[in-house]
């Protein structure tokens, strides 16, 4: 079994990397490199999450740009940018459509596959957007979705970020793509689902109905990733390892099994679903860059960036392929099906 295996590094680089991943050999190596271009580069970004267009192309989420790369060339044949693109983490080949989690700007952004824009699903009013791209940033737990019946003007947003060591506290260093923005929700994820078009929300642990904007699940105390549908089941991770099985019509919870019973751990992102297997996912925690969310209940020294191979009924390990990069701290997104190449 192999898989293209997207992703990048917490360094200076910025530059996004697809991984060639045989799991039935347990080995590795890298497909291709993409360095962006200065007005594209974000330290420490690279890829994040991509799928496979029906063209065979694979559709790449860069901070700022979408890339698309043609695997069996192993060759990017373009990149897709605009200014109001922050922190992509996903990119959603649906419909004949592809559906960007435009993370920084609090939006699924939707897009044709010649590049022509073709509307958004917004999560923040477009005011405050607009400020956001001028240099503003709402206060972090009080964004502006509920403004109130009285009709009186926004109040007044902080002047001064308080720096946290992690979003740009400058905002006048750089374009709005180009800066590391606080968000609302994270929305990280886009897939179909029983019908409907879900985003996964990594802030509050919910999955949002994109024609509704209502909460069309709620799984409190994650901080999740993914939403990979198989059959009649929507698996979800979860960064504290889980694995979580919902129906996918009714998004109850079926199941839930543990990838750190296998013995490894890491920030837990990346999945794919077969009739028999889960491929999962994990980034290396070192303690000199911890997150800033509460990952899992262990220390960060041990944990690894590899892909495991799991049984999908009992959640034993099969087959493990070790990414961990001791120099460059190698991070991962998305892990996907191959057509066979050559």
């Amino acid at each position: 079994m192999r898989a293209f295996v997207t992703g990048g590094y917490f360094d200076d680089g910025g530059d996004g990397v697809v991984w060639l991943v045989d799991l039935a050999r347990e080995r590795a190596r890298v497909l291709l490199r993409w360095s962006p271009p200065p007005h594209l580069h974000v330290p420490a970004r690279g890829f994040a999450g991509a799928s496979l267009g029906p063209c065979g192309s694979l559709f790449v989420a860069a901070h700022a740009a979408v890339v698309r790369v043609d695997p069996q060339a192993a060759a990017v044949t373009g990149v897709l940018h605009q200014p109001c693109m922050n922190d992509l983490h996903h990119v959603a080949c649906l419909d004949e459509r592809l559906y960007v989690s435009n993370t920084g700007l609090s939006a699924v952004d939707v897009l044709g596959f010649d590049g022509a824009f073709l509307g958004s699903h917004a999560l923040l009013p477009a005011w405050a957007n607009a400020r956001r791209i001028g240099g503003e940033d709402p206060p972090r737990h009080a964004p502006p979705v509920q403004p109130g019946w009285e009709g009186q003007a926004p109040e007044p947003w902080p002047e001064a970020l308080e720096d946290d060591g992690y979003h740009s506290l400058d905002r006048a260093r750089a374009p709005f793509h180009q800066l590391m923005l606080r968000d609302h929700l994270h929305v990280n994820h886009v897939t179909r689902a029983g019908g409907r078009l879900l985003a996964t929300c990594f802030d509050d642990g919910t999955l949002r109905d994109l024609a509704t904007f209502g909460v069309a699940a709620h799984l409190p105390g994650h901080f999740l990733h993914d939403g990979a549908v198989h059959d009649r089941s929507l698996w979800v991770t979860s960064i504290d390892g889980s694995l979580v099985e919902l129906d996918a019509r009714t998004l109850v919870e079926r199941r839930r099994l543990s990838t750190f019973a296998t013995g490894h751990h890491g920030w837990c992102r990346g999945l794919f679903v077969t009739d028999s297997h889960l491929l999962v996912g994990l980034t290396e925690v070192r303690r000199g860059r911890l997150p800033r969310h509460r990952w899992a209940d262990r220390e960060p020294e041990g944990s690894e960036t590899s892909v495991l191979l799991l049984d999908r009924a009992d959640g034993r390990l099969l087959a493990r392929v070790d990414l961990t990069d001791p120099i460059r701290h190698a991070k991962l997104y998305s892990i996907l099906p191959i057509p066979e190449i050559s």
